[in-house]
């Protein structure tokens, strides 16, 4: 036999080995409409907000505001039997003056905030309501100062399940809706701004809030009073970097607070439509560490949030205004973005925004409504960059309205005028040989951060009964609970012995079962 041949015959072994140990790596996706559903389908659910419930199923609420009231109204979708309940009567709040006007809104702790000022014109007081499913629990404040053009947005928020912290017209108020009572945390000259400043709160998800004296488009530094969450000060930082005194401070108003790979990101909303994300987190209690991560490409870009993307890296969306219609672009980082800044362009969508779920660990969901149709498109770690895409034809409408989703085990969910979609996720990993991955299992906590006085919910992918050890930062075992055979658990949040936890940083890991990934949870005051 020719040397030629032996050479060729080798090569073809070594390229059909490598072929093979690819092709047992290569992921398997496929995505299908699994129901849908006409929300004001047999008679009229009308809904002004909707969120995820820990269970997965969706709340929705209605608030009718009207001269010295305000009504709530609400209903459920329950994913698993892909059903709508009726519409219920949750409560109705009185002795408001005038017509009350919606500040801001916000799912945290795993319950819905909800704060109205009143009236509308010349404020005289606020309503807080705080919702967990169809319990309403509100609160009403008439003895603070508020300004007529006060603004909620970035001037309240909610920094962890009893408190709220408001910059008022003269003075940083930190309020305790379990016994409505407040304290003033910083008054004076120390507090008020100058006239290139305004006032700002924003809360953190490590169990921190800050006041910042923000400088929009002046000469004088942003000025950052770091707070824990029961309200003690715990160092004041001064922005020397450019970016702070050309940009205002985004709002904390996300879910989970845009945190990711145990860093959380603000926005920085920039002259003209240029703006930036600071990647943030606590080296040591008493430091705050950013880095400040600018428009990928364009000075016109607005960056959007970040959603988690396998162990390292997330996705990110960026809108350009400099394009003629405006063009939104999504692009992959490595985390953290301060260690890799170098960003990787994946897709362009035009003027349509999509909408960015985190699937599980390994697949992000890319999903947007067309005029006619409803494009999804799968990003797996194992493939990346490698689009696994699927469109589904739907009734014609304005592609203007706005589109809502949500994810939940396998499940995508959308919302889109008035009906409500199911798409079922399939994800597996070819098996030609011992190299495969295996079966990918997840490990959820919700809420997270949570409330050391709360309970919290884990679940598992794997429907079985299995334990779960839990651990502190140190290595050591708190705990040890047992979940069912849902592959569900609540736990209050106490040791072995029955004492509450302090707070700081834990892991939930399942005992012998080495395919489930550990869950990393935070618990505060």
């Amino acid at each position: 036999m020719k040397v030629k041949d032996v050479m060729s015959g080798v090569l073809t072994v070594i390229l059909w080995i490598v072929v093979s140990a690819l092709f047992a790596q290569q992921p398997q996706i496929d995505i299908s409409l699994a129901n849908s559903l006409g929300i004001n389908m047999p008679f009229p659910r009308e809904y002004d907000d909707v969120i995820k419930l820990p269970s997965g199923d969706l709340q929705f609420y209605k608030m009718t505001a009207t001269n010295g009231n305000i009504e709530i109204t609400g209903f459920q979708y329950l994913w698993q039997s892909n059903t709508l309940t009726e519409v219920v009567q949750i409560g109705s709040i009185t002795d408001i003056e005038g017509t009350a006007h919606k500040e801001i809104s916000t799912q945290r702790f795993g319950k819905y905030y909800v704060i109205y000022q009143y009236p509308r014109y010349d404020p005289q007081g606020l309503v807080i309501i705080r919702l967990d499913a169809h319990d309403l629990e509100y609160r009403i404040i008439d003895d603070i100062q508020i300004s007529e053009d006060f603004n909620g947005q970035g001037r309240f928020d909610i920094v962890s399940d009893n408190h709220l912290v408001m910059a008022l017209v003269d003075r940083l108020e930190f309020y305790d809706f379990a016994s409505d009572t407040s304290q003033t945390l910083l008054d004076g000259v120390d507090y008020q701004c100058n006239p290139e400043q305004d006032k700002r709160v924003y809360a953190m998800p490590t169990g921190h809030f800050m006041y910042v004296k923000d400088t929009c488009y002046g000469d004088d530094p942003d000025t950052w009073f770091i707070y824990d969450s029961q309200g003690n000060h715990q160092f004041t930082m001064i922005m020397t970097d450019p970016w702070f005194s050309s940009s205002e401070t985004g709002y904390s108003f996300d879910l989970d607070f845009d945190f990711v790979h145990d860093r959380f990101y603000i926005r920085l909303n920039g002259i003209l439509y240029n703006s930036a994300l600071l990647e943030c987190h606590f080296p040591s209690p008493d430091s705050l560490h950013y880095y400040i991560v600018n428009a990928p490409v364009s000075a016109d870009e607005d960056l959007g949030g970040l959603v988690r993307f396998g162990g390292d890296r997330v996705i990110m969306p960026c809108f350009d205004n400099g394009t003629y219609h405006g063009d939104t672009f999504l692009y992959m980082y490595h985390s953290p973005l301060e260690d890799n800044p170098e960003f990787t362009h994946w897709a362009g969508f035009g003027p349509i925004y999509p909408h960015i779920d985190s699937m599980n660990d390994k697949i992000v969901s890319i999903s947007a409504r067309h005029e006619d149709y409803i494009f999804i498109s799968a990003l797996c770690t194992l493939d990346f960059p490698t689009p696994h895409t699927f469109t589904f034809p739907a009734p014609t409408v304005n592609v203007d309205l706005p589109v809502i989703t949500f994810s939940h085990e396998d499940q995508l969910f959308m919302i889109s005028d008035g009906v409500l979609y199911a798409f079922a996720v399939d994800f597996s990993v070819s098996n030609a040989d011992a190299t495969a991955v295996p079966p990918l299992h997840t490990l959820s906590v919700y809420p997270n951060p949570a409330s050391l006085k709360g309970v919290i919910t884990f679940k598992a992918s794997l429907k079985q009964a299995l334990e779960l050890d839990i651990y502190n930062v140190k290595g050591q075992r708190v705990d040890t609970i047992s979940l069912d055979s849902e592959g569900t658990a609540e736990w209050d949040l106490r040791n072995h012995k029955g004492a509450a936890l302090s707070a700081g940083v834990y892991f939930a890991k399942p005992r012998n079962h080495k395919d489930i990934k550990p869950v990393k949870f935070i618990a505060i005051h």
